[in-house]
């Protein structure tokens, strides 16, 4: 009935690709065509890369494990971060409407790059909690959603992991980063999450999942409040991540 009901939609009604205005099929292609997907997936992050912030390096290196500059002089607080792809083209168009004009249906696309980034570094076993990076309430107010916990909780489906929404929460409101210099991005965030359920956390390893990774300064200040309550390790997930140059 379902893929009837599709049919005459897309008869009547035809879809346009979020990207492109391509006329795409309403279920089947989920708002992008097949030409602009195969863009986004071409984005993806490969090694070499960070062995901890996941941080690409622009030059071929030995096959040995090696850290970016940054966690060279100061290792951050998370275990390690993974992110899909470059914040950049198809892909930070994709995240800018889902985000910020409510194209909630998105969400299905994003949340399988999560899982392709998951995969090529950890398996299900390596973790016993997804956790979303939270909004201030006065923010989830104004954009209607928590873009990262939809994603959570997609990928909390895909890898069968419990997630939890309340583990963690934003306690403080704070400026966009945008426009920040590094140390800025740090002192803005600094005590803006605590985790108020210890219970949830303590003596867990936790997934920390969110759209965008810029500095990593937002997930170290979420990672200190998960390690405080407890948490055994937190690792760090995003779909993509702005990176110098690109």
């Amino acid at each position: 009935m379902r893929r009837g009901l599709d049919a005459l939609l897309n008869l009547f009604y035809p879809g346009d690709c979020f990207l492109c205005g391509t006329a795409v099929t309403r279920t089947r292609e989920q708002s992008v065509c097949r030409l602009c997907w195969e863009k986004v997936l071409s984005l993806d992050i490969r090694p070499p890369w960070c062995a901890c912030c996941g941080l690409p390096f622009q030059m071929e290196l030995p096959a040995e494990e090696h850290l970016c500059g940054r966690c060279t002089v100061e290792m951050p607080p998370y275990a390690a971060a993974r992110s899909f792809g470059y914040y950049t083209a198809e892909i930070s168009r994709m995240i800018q409407g889902f985000k910020f004009e409510r194209r909630r249906n998105l969400a299905a696309l994003l949340a399988p790059l999560l899982a392709a980034a998951f995969g090529s570094t950890w398996s299900r076993t390596d973790f016993d909690l997804v956790v979303p990076l939270p909004l201030h309430p006065r923010r989830r107010r104004e954009r209607g959603f928590n873009q990262s916990a939809l994603l959570a909780s997609r990928l909390s489906m895909y890898l069968i992991i419990p997630c939890s929404e309340g583990a963690l929460t934003r306690v403080r409101h704070t400026p966009p980063q945008v426009g920040l210099a590094d140390a800025e991005r740090s002192l803005n965030i600094r005590g803006a999450f605590t985790c108020g359920r210890r219970e949830l956390v303590a003596d867990r390893r936790i997934l920390l999942v969110d759209d965008v990774m810029t500095t990593g300064a937002t997930a170290a200040s979420a990672t200190e409040a998960l390690r405080k309550a407890g948490a055994v390790s937190v690792a760090v997930l995003t779909v993509a991540r702005t990176v110098p140059g690109m």
